[in-house]
């Protein structure tokens, strides 16, 4: 097999090792009350560690892509498999539903205490409506893109709504500042700023086959990376609550943003799939 191919899979794998190293961090590195860290954590010196050693190591494997720059989005993303398909439509289904509770979880919690007082709940509301919009619209983007792919064309409106997923992680990024921003604790929401940086750039990747000259290393780079951080940190808090648990709890928003991150990241690792295939085909 060629060694290209193998890029998803050290991703992947990579991935449910530092969802391991995450979770063994959230349930043994902080206390127990005060949620402080804890000097030394084994796990966390480790993931830290891991997390280099992907990013350099993918930076560098994906560099074998260079060469292509300027391939089409449909010779490389083409794919007309019944399977990936249906992953399509599950993944936004996925980010359409958490998109959904979203937005009724933050009007029904908004009327119960009122978005004007002292105008701290409005300003906590307004930055989530978009948000929860794009993770709506992001599971049409799926659909869509899906059956394009399947087509083996894309027409204008179709390339549309490639865009739509990068304004979804952005969003995601922004309310991960707002939220975590005057946070000293670092380590608490530092592998989730990667992960949604990761998510922007390989939204944008995609839409960079459309709307400029596309970059293939620069799409199964930022993918590579993507799946890496997105499985460590959905993975992580799944380890950590198989554990027993942790002092550092995830709030209903929190829990429905990693639901996103999750069929985010399937998605993108489908579509890493199917494009390494390609473009090593070429």
């Amino acid at each position: 097999m060629h060694a290209k191919r193998m890029i998803p899979l050290a991703a992947a794998a990579a991935g449910v090792l530092g969802a391991v190293l995450r979770g063994l961090n959230l349930h043994t590195g902080y206390e127990e009350g005060t949620c402080l860290p804890i000097p030394g954590n084994l796990p966390q010196i480790l993931l830290i560690a891991l997390s280099v050693v992907v990013a350099i190591g993918m930076l560098a494997w994906s560099r074998g892509f260079a060469p292509q720059r300027g391939v089409s989005f449909e010779r490389t993303f083409s794919c007309r498999t019944t399977g990936y398909k249906m992953l399509a439509a599950v993944t936004g289904l996925a980010m359409g539903v958490a998109g959904a509770a979203g937005l009724f979880t933050l009007v029904t919690g908004g009327i119960q205490s009122g978005f004007s007082s002292e105008g701290k709940q409005l300003l906590d509301f307004i930055p989530l409506v978009p948000l929860w919009l794009l993770a709506i619209l992001t599971m049409v983007s799926f659909i869509m893109t899906a059956s394009a792919q399947s087509r083996g064309s894309i027409n204008e409106g179709g390339a549309f709504f490639t865009i739509i997923p990068m304004f979804w992680a952005c969003f995601d990024l922004i309310i991960t500042f707002k939220d975590n921003g005057a946070s000293p604790f670092v380590s608490l929401y530092a592998f989730e700023l990667f992960a949604a940086i990761a998510l922007v750039f390989a939204f944008y990747a995609i839409a960079g086959f459309l709307y400029s000259t596309s970059n293939p290393a620069r799409f199964v780079f930022t993918a590579a990376v993507g799946v890496f951080f997105s499985f460590t940190c959905v993975g992580g808090y799944l380890v950590c609550w198989l554990l027993g648990g942790s002092p550092v709890e995830l709030g209903a928003e929190a829990m429905l943003r990693y639901v996103c991150f999750a069929a985010a990241s399937v998605y993108l690792l489908a579509n890493l799939v199917i494009a390494t295939r390609s473009l090593v085909k070429e």
